[in-house]
């Protein structure tokens, strides 16, 4: 499927808040203070916080799209769908 995405649902799709979107995809949070999370049962250590996360291992670090591609796993356009379909509150 080739599916264009416009800069504005790009745009938004970056600002997802991360940690609803994780519990939804199934992972485990547990807060690590100033409203940091860290990724429960990875071999790397991964903290979240808003719409922002880091491996803190390499840096690597990035927004929604990022985490879905870099950790876990997905293309850019299933990434994309995920979060047109998550349904969590989005950001004005």
């Amino acid at each position: 499927m080739n599916t264009r995405w416009t800069r504005s649902e790009i745009r938004a799709a970056r600002k997802t808040p991360l940690k609803p979107l994780l519990e939804q995809l199934g992972y485990r949070l547990s807060p690590t203070g100033q409203g940091n999370y860290a990724l429960l049962g990875r071999s790397e250590e991964v903290v979240v916080k808003d719409h922002y996360w880091v491996r803190l291992q390499d840096g690597v670090a990035g927004n929604a799209i990022d985490f879905l591609v870099k950790i876990h796993g997905m293309s850019f356009a299933e990434a994309m769908q995920i979060l047109r379909a998550a349904s969590l509150p989005r950001p004005s």
